[in-house]
């Protein structure tokens, strides 16, 4: 097998997609309309809001539109983990300095409760609970971050149930990625085909009677009002569920920004070159870079790597899903540093998307009662799973439920304007600049001169400078 090469084009930009038998597109929203519930955007947290509303509501007259095709953004793009966990956790946390106990059981459950929903309606989506390898070091400076962390989680009230250390051996055993040092493992993710769920969702609540338009952006949203290409919708309530691709228009706007994220694929493996990998558990795997590198083993043989990636000028989500030459390069430089056992396999797919950040660093639920407005996200790269839980607390809030889920620390209670803007154009992007500048020259040094003063002296500024 020969590496591909810059006249070697990709077989399909996108792994999920590529092969994926999708009937024709909804039509788009040519006229006015009316809908009680009126949902923009068409991924994982606004067809779990649509599925619960009418598990909620039956006869509940809902309207979803989304300015592409369903799980063209960041649903139909990301690594394919279902998380039980949310980035930036320790901005909920009570009095004692631990999340309180009911918000550990909220995420401790939630893959298991997806799976029993999946399931029951029948969702094939490649679905394997097999935990997850994260963390994963190979340098002294990176075994002490990733022991860190694991102190954090156990800081945060979860136990070595949720999350446990795994020696060098015991990574080795699981993962055999080049010099192992030690890792965190959590039995709290699962792998998932990513365009397989949000296209099995959206089949599920067309089939529970939800309207779904496609190919419809809606360039301003008010209370009561969604302004789209064509025709409006008129409707007692909007649910906002556009994370990293909120527009000018949308209340989100410049209060999420769109980081750029960047995936390769492998060709299908053999079981001779999976016995030199490892993941015979279909475990998931992220090692302890800066560069936050994920990966994940799939149902049809494939190892998919994906890191970190750029924030373009002007806060501008990433809505093509073209190849790049630029992250199929650094992607694959990624995984054979992790595997130098790949040396020689052919990777045939490079794709990107956008991961929406918010300015607190974390995640949310809002709904505002007098505006009738709600949104949820701000996942930072974590929302298939957080998708699920936010989507069905949006929900219940929506319908007065009063449940355990809408007294979560994550919710807020206000309005929009209560999460903060990013600072104006070009500061995000000159500090993002400089943040994946700083990493990269950890992780140069890292590879060349290994645990030295020059590296500490980074590192340490990197440790001041990662918000995560």
């Amino acid at each position: 097998m020969s590496s591909r090469s810059e006249t070697d084009p990709v077989a399909s930009p996108s792994l999920w997609w590529d092969g994926l038998v999708r009937g024709d597109a909804h039509p788009p929203l040519e006229t006015d309309a009316t809908a009680q519930y009126a949902i923009v955007g068409g991924g994982y947290t606004g067809l779990w809001t649509a599925y619960f509303l009418k598990l909620i509501q039956p006869d509940a007259d809902i309207v979803l539109v989304e300015a592409q095709r369903i799980g063209h953004g960041a649903s139909g793009r990301n690594g394919g983990w279902l998380m039980g966990a949310l980035e930036g956790c320790a901005a909920f946390v009570d009095d004692t300095g631990a999340l309180p106990i009911a918000a550990r059981q909220q995420l401790t459950q939630l893959v298991s409760r997806a799976d029993d929903v999946l399931k029951k309606e029948g969702i094939d989506c490649d679905f394997y609970h097999g935990g997850c390898v994260m963390a994963a070091a190979r340098h002294d400076i990176q075994v002490g971050r990733a022991q860190k962390m694991l102190d954090d989680f156990w800081r945060l009230g979860f136990t070595e149930d949720d999350y446990h250390w795994l020696t060098p051996q015991e990574l080795g055993e699981r993962i055999r990625v080049s010099n192992p040092g030690g890792a965190v493992f959590t039995p709290h993710v699962a792998r998932i085909h990513p365009a397989k769920l949000v296209t099995g969702l959206a089949a599920v609540v067309e089939a529970l009677g939800v309207r779904i338009f496609e190919h419809t952006r809606a360039h301003r949203i008010t209370p009561g009002l969604v302004s789209c290409d064509r025709g409006s919708i008129h409707t007692e309530q909007v649910v906002i569920a556009t994370e990293g691709y909120s527009e000018s228009g949308n209340p989100l706007y410049r209060r999420m920004i769109p980081v750029q994220t960047g995936m390769v694929a492998t060709e299908p493996l053999s079981d001779e070159q999976w016995s030199t990998l490892g993941f015979h558990q279909n475990e998931t795997f992220a090692d302890c870079t800066r560069a936050a590198t994920y990966l994940q083993r799939t149902a049809d043989q494939r190892l998919v790597i994906g890191a970190r990636g750029h924030y373009n000028p002007g806060g501008v989500p990433q809505h093509a899903l073209a190849d790049s030459s630029a992250i199929g390069r650094t992607r694959e430089g990624i995984a054979l540093g992790l595997f130098p056992q790949l040396s020689g396999v052919r990777f045939t797919h490079s794709w990107g998307g956008s991961v929406g950040v918010p300015r607190g660093w974390h995640p949310h639920v809002v709904h505002d009662a007098h505006s009738r407005l709600a949104t949820a996200g701000g996942y930072i790269g974590e929302g298939v799973g957080a998708s699920f839980l936010f989507g069905q607390t949006v929900a219940e809030l929506l319908t007065d439920q009063q449940t355990e889920r809408t007294q979560m620390p994550w919710v807020n209670r206000g309005c929009l304007a209560d999460l903060r803007r990013w600072e104006p154009e070009p500061l995000p992007g000159l500090g993002l600049k400089a943040t994946m500048t700083a990493f990269a020259a950890e992780e140069w040094l890292l590879e060349r001169v290994g645990d030295s003063a020059p590296t500490r002296a980074v590192s340490w500024l990197c440790d001041h400078l990662d918000p995560y």
